[in-house]
């Protein structure tokens, strides 16, 4: 039983990565061709345009592998992953109508293949596909409930604030509140305005000048100095 078990788990590790390499393999041939498709639409000399062309094409291509991996990987609650199967697989009819209008259109420059109708209808929208991944990985991010929760505590954490706000505002108007504004705005000015923040510093003014600083004042200037000449 327990040989079953290694066997079944050995053969299961080998087709998935089997199966995963056609996989890689199919997208890989399916977004060359469109990249080849979606650059007919630019002259040769359109370096820039061609090259940014190409990288959309290839991260069209790599959407496909990336759905896949978040369905096994990060996508696991029910709606989350509901969501993501739906988006998985309308771009892979996105993708196969593309490869075969790319096909097509192809052969006609290369072949001489005459050209359906709906396929020359549909080729300037074919390109409808990069936005499409926008829009479907955006989908993705958004639902996710990790994100959802963020944002859910954040409005929480907001309309808490305001709350508090109305609240502070409705007990600034009332009695209790206008009373402890009295008692603080009287706490301020006298921190302010107490006579011992400007008693540094001071000078006498007029004839307030005290007696003791008369007197040191006389005596210093009847006091003779060395080198002074007296009088008769």
């Amino acid at each position: 039983m327990e040989k079953e078990k290694v066997t079944y788990a050995k053969n299961r590790s080998n087709s998935r990565g089997f199966a995963t390499a056609v996989y890689i393999g199919g997208v890989v041939a399916a977004s060359v061709m469109f990249i080849s498709f979606v650059l007919l639409a630019f002259p040769p000399d359109a370096y820039f345009t061609r090259a940014i062309m190409t990288v959309a094409g290839i991260m069209v291509g790599s959407s496909m592998l990336a759905f896949p991996y978040a369905l096994h990987n990060w996508v696991v609650t029910k709606d989350h992953r509901k969501w993501t199967i739906i988006l998985y697989y309308v771009e892979m009819i996105v993708i196969a109508v593309n490869t075969v209008v790319s096909f097509v259109s192809l052969l006609s420059t290369y072949a001489g293949y005459v050209v359906p109708e709906w396929v020359v209808l549909y080729e300037p929208f074919s390109v409808v596909s990069i936005i499409y991944t926008i829009f479907a990985w955006g989908t993705v991010f958004l639902m996710d409930p990790d994100h959802k929760l963020h944002a859910q505590e954040q409005d929480a954490e907001a309309r808490y604030n305001r709350k508090i706000a109305l609240k502070r505002e409705e007990f600034i108007d009332s009695v209790e509140g206008e009373d402890m504004i009295v008692e603080i705005a009287r706490a301020d000015a006298m921190s302010r305005f107490a006579p011992a923040n400007y008693a540094k510093g001071r000078k006498h003014f007029g004839s307030n000048v005290p007696v003791e600083d008369t007197v040191f004042e006389r005596k210093d200037a009847e006091t003779p100095h060395v080198g002074d000449s007296f009088p008769g």
